[in-house]
């Protein structure tokens, strides 16, 4: 039986994530009772993704790739911890915890005013119109340096 994502402390903590992304809240994120809502964490966590996509490993979650690759969400699991707010910013820490052959798992924390808000775990999966592809050994290597700094990890790298 799995653990909640909450209840392994040492995801609460900014320090154990290496990739981190800040996000101005929108009014558009707000429910009436000015919280974010549950869709803005969705978008919050994407926004994360794409900045250590694009910004740290150079893969690209777009559907136009030249070599014709994507990059796919194939899971996402949230846990909502507490309520965000609007106006103000969210921090969102991202860090790898498992590399498989053609996939890994990101660990994605969201931080307002220091405190953990919402957890998520992504699988995401590098592939091409024909299915999965391989990662290779450059991409695996890149993974590995943005392991997960908390007991939670898995088995990063080749």
């Amino acid at each position: 039986m799995s653990r909640r994502l909450a209840e392994q402390a040492d995801r609460l903590h900014a320090g154990n994530y290496p990739v981190r992304f800040t996000y101005r809240t929108l009014y558009s994120d707000m429910d009436p009772n000015r919280h974010l809502n549950n869709g803005a964490f969705g978008r919050l966590f994407e926004e994360g993704r794409s900045d250590l996509h694009h910004r740290v490993i150079g893969m690209s979650a777009d559907r136009t790739t030249a070599n014709g690759l994507i990059l796919l969400l194939a899971t996402i699991t949230m846990e909502f911890l507490r309520e965000g707010w609007y106006p103000g910013s969210v921090e969102v820490a991202s860090a790898v915890l498992r590399v498989g052959g053609s996939s890994y798992v990101l660990a994605q924390a969201a931080f307002q005013d220091q405190a953990c808000i919402a957890l998520a775990d992504c699988v995401m999966v590098k592939a091409s119109p024909g299915g999965p592809v391989p990662l290779t050994g450059t991409e695996r290597d890149l993974l590995a340096g943005l392991a997960f700094g908390g007991q939670t990890a898995g088995t990063v790298g080749p």
